[in-house]
């Protein structure tokens, strides 16, 4: 496996052509293209060919952070960090693992969200250790896993650094540069989320008697139209927050019965819940698990699963917006404008800021274009955010 010389694009190619698709909480059942250790291998590859320090850590099964290290000769580390795994290939009109160029695009799966910006943090890696800068910082370039269902693999670095048992790094990074795909703005601050099941009991029967039975799919009828006036008269009446506007509730998935002729003794939602920086995952969970007891019937006989997702908001803080600085004006060196974002998605992020790191998120390629059905990414702008990341990078000596 060669991988020099360095090309960003070519990079955003074979990446998008090794599968690393996460199971989102359900069954590996697809295990040629699932989970991320394909794309683990790849990397350490692609680390021991540049002769660098790496370390590869299982954060659950199959799935393996793994951090390349670039020494630097200042006191300063910097780190890349970009998530390995991309979302399901469901429904795709492209050639999910292709890879292809067309004209100025690269299509596939993860092209966007993150392939793209993983290509960019490895090409400033290679390019910093062929052309170092004097007084350069320690540069690590981090692959995290299960952002898409979790941040769990952020977590678990960013706990390796904060109670030292990295063998990379002593004492915590000075900045984090988390790549998303922000279009080369800079978001300084976004929502976090909470996402649980709610479930709805009742009692089978058939349905030429259906008085017999209590009919679960009717029970999660009031449960969902709590919800809904949840939405209406508490988080509607919230004022705006800056550009975050206001918090959210969702319901995105709905499954029960068995048959037509069954009354249903069973029903299950997803429910998805984005808090504001500064909220409690925990306290807001318990607000909406009270709003809906308190109008429905029977509320022993509604059940709320614990968390399978919970992440903070990404607060606005000085040292953020600082970091963001540097990049903006780094970017208006090369005629490009990077303008600082709030915004309601949630990135790995929080997961730096909680143990005190600075962390802005920064990247190629356009949100509209992440998870779609002909994912995509402008080889234009592949290039350009990879020519100033690494000037950020150097811009540190």
């Amino acid at each position: 496996m060669h991988f020099m010389p360095m090309d960003v694009v070519e990079l955003t190619q074979r990446l998008v052509q090794i599968p690393s698709v996460n199971p989102m909480g359900h069954a590996v059942d697809q295990p040629e293209i699932q989970l991320e250790h394909r794309v683990t291998d790849f990397l350490e590859a692609f680390f021991r060919e540049l002769g660098l320090a790496y370390e590869r850590s299982e954060v659950a099964p199959g799935r393996d952070n793994i951090v390349g290290c670039l020494p630097g000769t200042s006191d300063k580390t910097i780190v890349l960090e970009a998530h390995q795994d991309t979302v399901p290939i469901d429904g795709m009109t492209v050639e999910p693992f292709g890879g292809k160029q067309v004209g100025n695009r690269i299509y596939g799966r993860g092209a966007c969200d993150i392939k793209g910006g993983m290509a960019m943090a490895l090409t400033v890696l290679s390019r910093l250790q062929e052309n170092p800068s004097e007084n350069q910082p320690t540069i690590l370039v981090a692959c995290t896993v299960n952002e898409e269902c979790g941040f769990t693999g952020a977590r678990h670095l960013a706990q390796q650094w904060a109670s030292g048992q990295s063998k990379l790094v002593s004492g915590l990074p000075d900045a984090v540069f988390v790549a998303e795909p922000t279009e080369m703005h800079v978001v300084v601050s976004h929502k976090g989320v909470i996402r649980w099941r709610c479930h709805t009991q009742g009692q089978a029967a058939h349905s030429s008697r259906p008085a017999v039975g209590d009919n679960a799919i009717y029970r999660m009828g009031t449960v969902l139209a709590a919800i809904r006036e949840y939405e209406q008269t508490v988080l509607n009446q919230q004022a705006e927050v800056g550009a975050l506007g206001k918090a959210s509730i969702s319901v995105g998935t709905i499954q029960g019965g068995v048959s037509v002729n069954t009354v249903p003794d069973g029903c299950t939602i997803e429910i998805d819940r984005r808090v504001l920086p500064g909220e409690s995952q925990e306290a807001i969970r318990q607000e909406v698990i009270d709003f809906i007891a308190a109008r429905v019937d029977d509320p022993a006989k509604v059940i709320h699963d614990p968390p399978y997702m919970s992440s903070p908001g990404l607060p606005l803080s000085d040292a953020n917006q600082a970091l963001a600085q540097r990049i903006t004006d780094v970017a208006s060196t090369f005629g490009v404008t990077s303008q600082h974002h709030q915004v309601a998605y949630g990135t790995d992020s929080p997961a730096f800021y909680a143990i005190g790191v600075p962390s802005v998120v920064y990247g190629p390629g356009s949100l509209l274009q992440a998870h779609t059905k002909d994912e995509f990414i402008e080889v234009e702008q592949l290039y350009q955010a990879t020519d100033i990341l690494e000037a950020v990078c150097r811009s540190y000596s």
